[in-house]
């Protein structure tokens, strides 16, 4: 079996995913989150397979030694406590669903900091990471551009914790 080969399989087999060459590919191998969601669990999925889309150097997968924890709460906005690079635990307020905010855009902007992303409350909806200051008609669970070559830099390699987790304090979503 030829190196290049014999590569392509490893990396097959160790990521479950087709090897890319190079210039595809950033890194190797995708740095591997697991999360769980006591709480929004589907949106928590689809969350997740939004954040794998998005930003291939980062692989979220549910289970695990979970080190991004999802729940749901009632009271107190949805927040996001991160405590490091692919950390965080997150609760969603469902006062924040009720008063109208979408819950799988609110999931995605706060597993956003897990991933390292700080808020931005600009009010656009375009920005995953504006939150709820784009009101309640916006239903883009999406990173932008952007964000999602920040956390794509972010998991390739070289970034601290610190430098990652640009955000410091409680996050509340529906903060606006």
């Amino acid at each position: 079996m030829a190196l290049g080969a014999l590569a392509a399989t490893l990396t097959l087999v160790s990521t479950g995913m087709p090897a890319a060459s190079a210039e595809e590919q950033p890194s190797t191998f995708a740095r591997t989150v697991y999360y769980s969601a006591s709480g929004y669990s589907a949106e928590a999925d689809q969350s997740a397979q939004i954040w794998n889309s998005a930003a291939p150097n980062v692989r979220m997968v549910r289970g695990g030694n979970a080190t991004i924890r999802i729940s749901a709460t009632t009271g107190g906005g949805s927040r996001a406590y991160p405590c490091g690079l692919g950390c965080a635990t997150i609760y969603i307020d469902r006062n924040d669903v009720a008063a109208g905010h979408y819950a799988l855009r609110i999931v995605a902007h706060e597993i956003g900091h897990g991933l390292g992303l700080p808020d931005n409350y600009n009010g656009v909806c375009s920005y995953l990471m504006s939150g709820g200051s784009a009101g309640t008609s916006c239903r883009n669970p999406n990173p932008n551009a952007a964000e999602a070559n920040r956390v794509n830099q972010l998991f390739a390699g070289g970034a601290t914790s610190t430098e990652a987790s640009g955000v410091t304090e409680t996050d509340v979503y529906a903060k606006g």
